[in-house]
Formats: structure tokens, sequence, C-alpha cells
């Protein structure tokens, strides 16, 4: 039985793997259609502090204490530092409760399985294998939602279909348009398309990792399959993301691909620069009108722009929930102005930092971010090259203000970041 004789902290944990890829829906449905306020705190936020107590009761019956490394501390730091500059701001309840909810939280998930594993009663493995079933059925249900059923369904689960534009009063809509076209966007039951892209990548790597034989044909046809479902959330932060973190990876196993696989690799290539030449000659105005998208990509800069101004003026620190998603219910009252939300919000998590914590937090945000990345290359280069795309797609977008799935990815990292099979050549991932 999948919950026999298992203790608190692997139920609970067992029960947001499975939960989280359809939180969307169940929020929307319990919260908007049943009325039930604060249910997705409820099957969120409550459970991770259920969490932080039943692993604490963990240590507790083993009569011994987590073994702390610089990267505790650091986090811890990072933490505490967020908590004083916004007391010493004056700011009180709602900045703390709220930042940390966007700023933290995956930190804290990431601690819980850093130091957890020991008393997780299922193995990494197998925990992974109950998020891809679980997974899968969400995406199952999205691609209906999309091509089969129709995006009008969702209305019956609470969504709106208000679609030509989403604000923070309103509830999530059935879909997204592409601006200047009528392209739907692919979003299934999540909230936007750019999550659906973080959740396609966060799947596909997962997937990807289980495979024992990644070579074979019915791998490259399910990543094929993967990768068009990306291209038709048309989220250009995700496919830069994955773009990147291939590039990444590729440059720094280049000597070990060359070496081992040197037929294949030079095919690779050869296949890349061909392919890439002939969309961007075929597709080169649609790739113009529809990826580039001028008014989009202007849009996003001019609020970067605005969130480094905020920065220079303040370059040490501001508070929690004076940049990003959290403004929104802190400084509820604000939203109705599109100029107070270019204002506070400039689409960027790395300028959102340094905006609220300053250059000398910013640095140590990155300090921890180069420990995780370090320990994971050395751990799983797949899972590695899922926190580079996911963290590119942060330089253009809040993309950890969807924390259900910040929560999924940071739980996956921490559970590999604590792994003790550590390997030097990595054939597995090969």
């Amino acid at each position: 039985m999948i919950f026999k004789k298992q203790n608190l902290f692997t139920l609970l944990t067992k029960f947001l793997v499975i939960i989280l890829p359809f939180y969307v829906l169940i929020k929307v449905f319990f919260e908007h259609k049943l009325g039930i306020i604060m249910f997705g705190f409820l099957i969120k936020e409550l459970i991770i502090v259920l969490l932080i107590f039943s692993l604490a009761y963990e240590y507790y019956k083993q009569k011994k204490l987590p073994q702390l490394e610089i990267l505790d501390y650091l986090i811890f730091a990072y933490i505490g530092y967020g908590i004083a500059i916004t007391l010493i701001n004056g700011l009180w309840f709602d900045s703390i409760i709220y930042g940390w909810r966007y700023d933290y939280m995956f930190f804290l998930v990431f601690l819980i399985y850093k130091h957890g594993q020991q008393f997780l009663k299922v193995s990494t493995k197998k925990l992974l294998l109950v998020f891809t079933y679980s997974a899968s059925i969400s995406l199952l249900f999205s691609i209906l939602i999309k091509f089969r059923i129709g995006e009008d369904a969702l209305l019956v689960f609470g969504f709106t279909d208000y679609v030509s534009n989403w604000t923070y009063q309103g509830w999530i809509p059935i879909y997204h348009w592409l601006e200047n076209s009528w392209i739907r966007r692919f979003s299934g039951i999540l909230d936007s398309p750019n999550n659906m892209g973080f959740f396609l990548i966060l799947y596909s790597a997962i997937l990807l990792y289980l495979q024992k034989k990644k070579w074979e044909f019915y791998v490259y046809f399910g990543m094929s399959f993967l990768f068009i479902l990306l291209i038709l959330t048309y989220s250009r932060s995700a496919l830069l993301g994955v773009f990147t973190a291939t590039w990444i990876l590729f440059l720094l196993n280049i000597k070990y691909l060359y070496k081992h696989y040197k037929k294949p690799f030079i095919i690779w290539i050869i296949s890349i620069i061909l392919l890439t030449w002939i969309f961007s000659y075929v597709f080169q105005d649609k790739v113009k009108n529809i990826v580039l998208r001028t008014s989009s990509t202007k849009w996003h800069f001019d609020r970067m722009a605005i969130g480094m101004d905020r920065f220079t003026e303040k370059p040490f620190w501001s508070w929690l929930g004076e940049a990003g998603p959290a403004y929104r219910s802190i400084h509820p009252a604000l939203e109705t102005s599109k100029e107070i939300e270019e204002y506070y919000i400039p689409e960027s998590w790395f300028i959102q930092q340094l905006i609220e914590w300053g250059i000398i937090y910013f640095i140590l945000f990155i300090s921890i971010l180069w420990i995780i990345l370090r320990r994971l290359f050395q751990v799983s280069h797949i899972i590695f090259w899922l926190f580079i795309a996911i963290l590119i797609m942060n330089i253009f977008l809040h993309v950890f203000e969807a924390t259900y799935l910040s929560i999924l990815l940071f739980i996956f990292i921490g559970l590999f970041y604590s792994r003790k099979d550590e390997r030097k050549k990595l054939s597995f991932d090969y």
C-alpha cells in the first residue's frame, strides 16, 4: 500500500507531490466555486508548517540535531536579514508573511528535504515516480482541455472567461491570448502559459532522469512531444531557459561527450546547425511577430529598467514585499493603477532581489545558488540542467511566484543535494 507503515513526514511529502500538479484547479474550485476561503493555504503553506514540525519530531525521536554546513548558515542569514530589515523599516505582519511566501519559502522547503531525506520511508526514485504519475494525469487533463474538450469546460471549476487581461482581483482565465494575434497559448489547468512552461520543464527533466535507456526511440518521441507542448505555451523565457541550460551543460561536458560519443556528438552538432538555419529562414516572419513580440519585449525591459532605477536609489536594502508579486497582497489598493504595477513589478526575480535585499545580500543569494548548482552538477546533470533552466526563466519573469511549482522543484533539489551516492562519470544520466 502506498501509505502503509509510513511516518507523518513521508505522508505529507507524498501528499504534496501528488496534489501540487492539480493545485490551481483545486484552489480555484474550492475558493471561487464553493466559497471556501484560504483553501489553497490549507493544502500548501499549512502542509509546509506541518512538515517542519514532523521533521523536528523525527530528530527528537532520534535524539540528535541536524548537521549544519556553510549552505545552511547562508540560507539562515538570508532569511534573517529579510525579516530584520523589514522590522527596521517599521513593517510587520503582512510584509513578513507575504514576503516569505514568495522570497524564501522555497529555501525552507529545500532545507526540509536536505535534512529530512533520511526520515523518508520511501526512496527518491519512488517519490519521483509518484510525481510522474500525478503530473502525467494533470498534463493529460490539460491536453484534453486544450485540444479536445475546450477551455470553456474550465468555467465549471471556477475559472473566468475574462481573458483579455488578467487582474489580481479577478480569477484565473480559461486561456491567455498571444498579444496582437488570435492564438490561444497552452496553459491547460494551470494559471498561466509561463507556469505551464515551468511545469513542462520540471516534468520533462524528472521523466528523463527516470529512464534507464535514454537513447531509445520512445524517449526521443516523448521528449519531442513535450517540447512541442512547450512551444505552444509561447513562453519565451521557458524556451530560452531550455536552450541556455542545454548549451551550458553541453559546454561543461564537451570533452567527455566528444571522447565517449564522437559519432552522435558530430551528428548532433550538424543537426542543430541545420535545423536552426532552416527554422530561422522558413519561419522568419513568424519568429518576428510571435516570438520576438516587440511590444511585449519593450514592456518587459521597461519594467526591468524601472526596477534597476529603484535599486540604484537604495543599493543596500528596501524590505520584504516591496517588489514583485507580494506587493499585491501588501498594498491591494494600489493594484488598480497600471503605473504603480510597473513600479512594483520588475519582471525579473533577480532584479526583485536587488530591490528588496540590496547588493550585499544579492551576492549572498547568488552564493546560495552557486553552492546548490555545484552539488547538483556532481550528483545529476539532468537535475542541474533543470535548475539552470528555471533560473534563466527567473531572469525575465517572477517564475518562483508559482509557489506550487517552486515547492515541487525544491523538494527534488533538496533530495538530490543530500544524496550520498555521488558519481563522477554520471553514466546513468548520459
